[in-house]
């Protein structure tokens, strides 16, 4: 009798176990997709597109199932979900990665990128692919697509910035890394670490000066009903990756492989043109509700920033830097 239980058991795990392949035969292949983004931001709106594309150029062989809004999980969440297979696959940001690739850590660094061109030729470009495949090795997570750009960074305060000089005694709201606490001070400014639920409080009870987040962040939270200066720093940009579990990516044939690949990128080209689409929209939205957008010195705050690089080398590895160096030239 307890033979004949084991034996069940046996039969059912071994149906259990039969390859992607093997399924497609009869029905498609589901992939789950997490993302932290809410429905109607750029990046789960590419995501679904991407699913479109997929499942028309696979025939219906293969089925993105979108979950946006950090249902599966945050970001650290998700990229160690698509690790254990959990999730099949996730859009995170590109800093997220460092997790497992150190030369990834250099992507939170302020000022990293002289333009947001030349972010997109050299991360998306051959330059980068060494460090790719290290965090594919490391990881054991496959990267489809690193070029699904987010908003640039800038600085919302209660008087306008144009220099690091006018940062003096300003205080400033920071996330916990201890890297970006460092920048803020070596612009000036006086960082004050606090968690984002936090930070709409700290501005209207006067706790802090100013706060820095991408514009969509910013309006949609409010922050501009209590500080109505948006310096344009551009202090940070970076882009969003598209991971996938590599044991399920294997799993799939050389053509649907490919098309996950184009997809994913085609996709991101999509996300990017909406991320800028969304960037001025936001814009015109502060402007009308009394927000005035200040040009500033962006050289100026560089090169405050340039001398953390030396500090936090041992971080990410020169190669990495030399790189970005001299691929930006």
């Amino acid at each position: 009798m307890h033979y004949r239980r084991l034996s069940l058991v046996v039969v059912l795990v071994l149906s259990l176990a039969f390859s992607w392949a093997a399924l497609a035969q009869n029905k498609p292949i589901v992939l789950k997709m997490g993302l932290i983004a809410p429905t109607d931001h750029p990046v789960a709106k590419a995501s679904e597109y991407m699913a479109e594309l997929v499942q028309e150029r696979t025939g219906g062989a293969i089925e993105i199932q979108v979950f946006p809004g950090g249902v599966l999980g945050g970001e650290i969440e998700l990229q160690a979900a698509v690790r254990s297979g959990a999730v099949h696959m996730a859009s995170v940001g590109d800093g997220i990665l460092a997790s497992y690739s150190k030369p990834w850590h250099i992507l939170v660094m302020y000022y990293l990128w002289p333009d947001v061109e030349t972010m997109h030729r050299i991360q998306a470009g051959p330059a980068f692919e060494p460090f790719i495949k290290e965090y594919e090795e490391n990881a054991g997570i496959t990267v489809l697509a690193v070029n699904w750009e987010q908003g640039a960074r800038h600085l919302l305060s209660k008087k306008p910035v144009r220099t690091p000089e006018d940062l003096r005694g300003v205080k400033i709201r920071t996330g916990q890394l201890p890297l970006h606490v460092e920048s803020w001070r070596a612009l000036g400014a006086n960082p004050t670490p606090l968690a984002f639920p936090e930070v709409y409080t700290a501005l209207q009870q006067g706790v802090v000066d100013a706060m820095e987040c991408p514009l969509n962040w910013i309006y949609t939270s409010g922050f501009h009903e209590h500080a109505k200066y948006l310096n344009l720093t551009a202090h940070n940009r970076y882009m969003n990756t598209v991971l996938i579990n590599s044991k399920v990516f294997a799993s799939l044939s050389p053509e649907h492989q490919q098309i996950l690949r184009e997809a994913a990128v085609e996709a991101g080209v999509y996300e990017t043109e909406l991320s800028r689409q969304e960037e001025q929209y936001y814009r015109e939205l502060m402007e009308n509700e009394g927000v005035t957008f200040v040009e500033v010195d962006q050289e100026a705050f560089r090169a405050r920033i340039l001398p953390l690089f030396e500090r936090y080398m041992d971080e990410w590895g020169q190669e990495v830097y030399d790189v970005i160096r001299q691929s930006s030239r």
